[in-house]
């Protein structure tokens, strides 16, 4: 039977939960630091991180510092006496003197098989940009971001119908048994290796990233779509309107007409044109209204063939 191990886990996002699972399960959870809770919404309310939530839930200790190189704070951690701390998409980098704390070491779970794609935002580039496979990592932490030695690797493909959000589910999902068995590598004395390849970039996602260039191909443009589509969603312009794009799927063979024009409507499709192929518009959200299927849009906002969706009002 394993030996349980003392840690501590830095992270915010929903993507660490099953993570978290797992590592309450077979260790010894000593408590979670996540981010401050935030006004969000409408209203503003403070909003706490799912982490915390999922903390709370589970009787886990929690500490929400605003600044992680107070010394007061870093006092408590290492008196808590760690083996590791684990990061999974916290949002912050380390200092030095908390990467040092844990006497086994500090891991970091990256989603993507690095040198490729270091950064905020690797998953969602990974769509745009089209690629067939992603992956999982986990590395020990250093004070360049994503630049740790590689405990564990393993390879996810990416199916042609992914989106940000089934992508990021599956990878999830096979994030915590390779961090358990990271742990346990380095534990046992297992070296990491150095990372291997060209490093490449995930810059965290801007909001004109989400502008579709109707020129580009239809393929092109889907990967973009299913990309940005929790943040900051697809978006054109139609009659000066503002308008995001959801669901669509390209058409490699069609005919087509210009970059954005629409060249076809059906009752459940709008077809626009692209610089290659055609995009099939099957859900959009016109701006200020509630997100609709194409037969929805098309009671309240009549379109034809030869209207143009373009790239500013």
């Amino acid at each position: 039977m394993l030996k349980t191990m003392r840690i501590i886990y830095f992270g915010s996002d929903a993507f660490g939960i099953p993570s978290l699972e797992e590592l309450k399960k077979k260790h010894n959870l000593l408590c979670v630091i996540t981010a401050p809770d935030r006004p969000a919404g409408r209203g503003m309310k403070l909003s706490s991180t799912p982490v915390k939530i999922w903390a709370i839930q589970n009787n886990i200790p929690t500490y929400q510092p605003k600044d992680i190189s107070d010394n007061e704070f870093i006092k408590n951690i290492k008196e808590l006496s760690p083996e590791f701390i684990v990061l999974i998409s916290y949002g912050k980098i380390l200092p030095k003197e908390i990467i040092e704390i844990p006497s086994l070491g500090a891991v970091n779970v990256h989603p993507s098989l690095l040198p490729k794609y270091r950064g905020a935002a690797p998953m969602e580039w990974a769509l745009i940009n089209g690629e067939k496979e992603t992956g999982i990592t986990v590395i020990t932490i250093k004070d360049k971001v994503d630049t740790g030695e590689i405990i564990k690797q393993q390879k996810v493909l990416i199916d042609d119908t992914d989106d940000i959000f089934s992508l990021r589910k599956r990878l999830s999902e096979v994030a915590p048994f390779l961090l358990l068995e990271g742990l346990e590598d380095i534990k046992n004395g297992v070296q990491p290796q150095i990372q291997d390849g060209t490093p490449s970039y995930a810059r965290r996602l801007k909001k004109e990233d989400g502008l579709i260039r109707w020129r580009k191909r239809a393929t092109d443009i889907y990967n973009l779509i299913r990309g940005v589509k929790e943040w900051p969603g697809a978006y054109t312009y139609l009659n000066g309107k503002y308008i995001k794009i959801y669901t669509a799927f390209p058409i490699l063979d069609q005919k087509t007409g210009r970059p954005g024009e629409v060249v076809g409507i059906g009752h459940l499709c709008i077809y626009v044109a692209c610089g290659q192929g055609v995009i099939k518009i099957k859900e959009l959200q016109m701006e200020g209204k509630r997100r609709m299927s194409v037969s929805e849009f098309l009671n309240g906002h009549p379109l034809k063939t030869g209207d143009m969706f373009s790239e500013t009002r």
